[in-house]
């Protein structure tokens, strides 16, 4: 979603007694067409990710340059902040950045932004913006690699008894830990881990393991930049591996964890618990019954859970992808003729 729409969504629920609420709205309307132009364009380092989703979100108020040299930026009152100005933004620290972002401002055309951007993205225009103060002068740390840094020293300072230096967890601390440490270093396992579950992991911990929340000693800021450096932890996934067999892997291991209880390692439901179960777990191995779903109605099944059943709800544990991946390693795996995909793996 684009500041125009993010524009008529936030004011269009509010009342419209105010003039300048209703000129806000109508703005939003008006730069609808143009903000929807933005270039969808793969990124891939932090910087050119949040120069994108600035360029997207930001620059029709701010300015492209972080000036607030804007026509829309001229009818607002209170202005939008010139990020160039040193002393508006040697007052702006990360975490008030951060605050702005993801809730808005009152009293401002500033919107909550909690919906449309992921942390890391936040995080990610949250560096960009900080590179408008450094124009005309030395910066000590680009901002990628100063977040990166950041999230190095936390990692080693916090992390590292369990986690170990290379993220591997295989420390003497995570040798008596049950569950055992998260293994960073693999690809595959790392492909599950999306922005919001790694933010949540670290702000409140994990139930039911030695994992605890450290919204108490971390600000949102560094916990960004910790994700930003476990990310970099991750081994490279194996040559030549396409994203469709990454998608495999990872629906085969949330199968394993999740599925195979109920629906067998051969997708047949021919389990101790799924003969016992009325009435019995789908059986993926029939053509009949897997040409009577297609993938959306699979994946709200998997999401909703199937009422009169023991198919429970997965939402909330599993998220899209992880779903989706699912259904791709069920529709790989355990069509006719194939052997069982869980005994050979082993």
């Amino acid at each position: 979603m684009d500041f125009a729409s993010h524009c008529v969504l936030t004011l269009g629920t509010r009342p419209l007694g105010t003039g300048r609420h209703l000129l806000a709205l109508l703005l939003g309307v008006g730069l609808l067409w143009v903000t929807s132009l933005a270039a969808q364009v793969p990124v891939s380092s932090a910087l050119e990710r949040g120069k994108a989703l600035y360029e997207q979100n930001c620059a029709v108020c701010h300015g492209v340059d972080g000036r607030a040299d804007t026509a829309v930026g001229h009818l607002l009152n209170p202005p939008p902040r010139n990020f160039t100005d040193l002393i508006e933004t040697g007052r702006l620290t990360t975490d008030r950045m951060y605050q702005a972002i993801k809730e808005g401002r009152r009293g401002t055309a500033m919107p909550s932004w909690d919906q449309v951007l992921t942390e890391m993205e936040i995080g990610d225009v949250i560096d960009y913006v900080h590179n408008f103060a450094l124009v005309g002068r030395a910066a000590p740390f680009p901002a990628e690699k100063l977040s990166l840094e950041i999230g190095r020293r936390i990692y080693l300072k916090n992390c590292a008894s369990c986690h170990g230096e290379s993220g591997k967890g295989d420390t003497e601390t995570a040798k008596v830990l049950k569950p055992p440490p998260r293994d960073f270093t693999d690809p595959i396992r790392m492909a599950r881990l999306d922005d919001g579950r790694i933010f949540l992991a670290i702000f409140r911990g994990k139930p039911g393991t030695a994992m605890g929340g450290w919204r108490d000693l971390l600000a949102p800021a560094e916990i960004i930049d910790l994700m930003r450096y476990v990310r970099t932890l991750a081994a490279p996934l194996p040559p030549g591996m396409r994203p469709g067999e990454l998608d495999f892997l990872v629906g085969k291991q949330i199968y394993q964890l999740y599925c195979v209880g109920c629906h067998g390692e051969r997708g047949n439901g021919q389990t101790v618990l799924g003969r016992q179960l009325r009435p019995h777990p789908r059986d993926f191995t029939s053509p009949a019954e897997m040409k009577s779903k297609d993938d959306q109605q699979l994946a709200q099944s998997v999401v909703r859970g199937i009422h009169g059943t023991a198919m429970s709800p997965w939402e909330g544990l599993l998220n899209k992808d992880d779903v989706r991946r699912v259904i791709v390693f069920i529709r790989q795996s355990f069509a006719p003729g194939r052997s069982a995909p869980l005994e050979k793996s082993r």
